[in-house]
């Protein structure tokens, strides 16, 4: 009893076994009448499914497919320009802060030798200038990125 077929029996009704494994099959079939018949239930199943008409989707069914795909594929296309801006911006903001900073030290040198007076004051509010836009920028991004998981999420 331990020889049956019979988890193979759709597979075999359904062509979906390798041929090795179908003449295993067949073989059994010509030997075992219990699974013969139970073989020809399977057969005559697939046969009334294969005879069933194939559904034909609405047009409007269709459309809205259509028009949800292209809606969601210009929602991630979005989501990458979003991504790259941003990327951008921070890219951006860091060179320009540097640039900044660079700018303020040549001026702080030289203004410092021209006016012989100490600029102290001057580089604490730059640097707390500094400060506030990088804990802007970083507020920024981090709502920016909750969003984005937001919108993943949903979608």
């Amino acid at each position: 009893m331990s020889g049956h077929v019979t988890d193979r029996l759709a597979l075999a009704a359904a062509e979906a076994l390798d041929p090795g494994e179908q003449r295993r099959v067949d073989a059994h079939l010509r030997e075992c009448p219990d699974c013969a018949a139970q073989a020809e239930q399977w057969r005559r199943l697939g046969d009334g499914l294969r005879d069933l008409p194939t559904p034909v989707p609405s047009p409007g069914l269709l459309a809205r497919t259509r028009a949800t795909i292209e809606r969601r594929q210009a929602e991630r296309e979005e989501q990458t320009w979003n991504r790259a801006a941003l990327g951008f911006l921070i890219v951006f903001g860091w060179t320009l802060t540097g640039v900044a900073w660079l700018l303020l030290e040549l001026l702080v040198g030289e203004l410092a030798l021209r006016f012989e007076r100490p600029l102290g004051p001057t580089i604490i509010w730059f640097g707390a200038y500094l400060v506030a836009g990088w804990v802007a920028a970083a507020a920024a991004t981090v709502l920016l990125g909750r969003r984005t998981h937001e919108e993943g999420r949903l979608a």
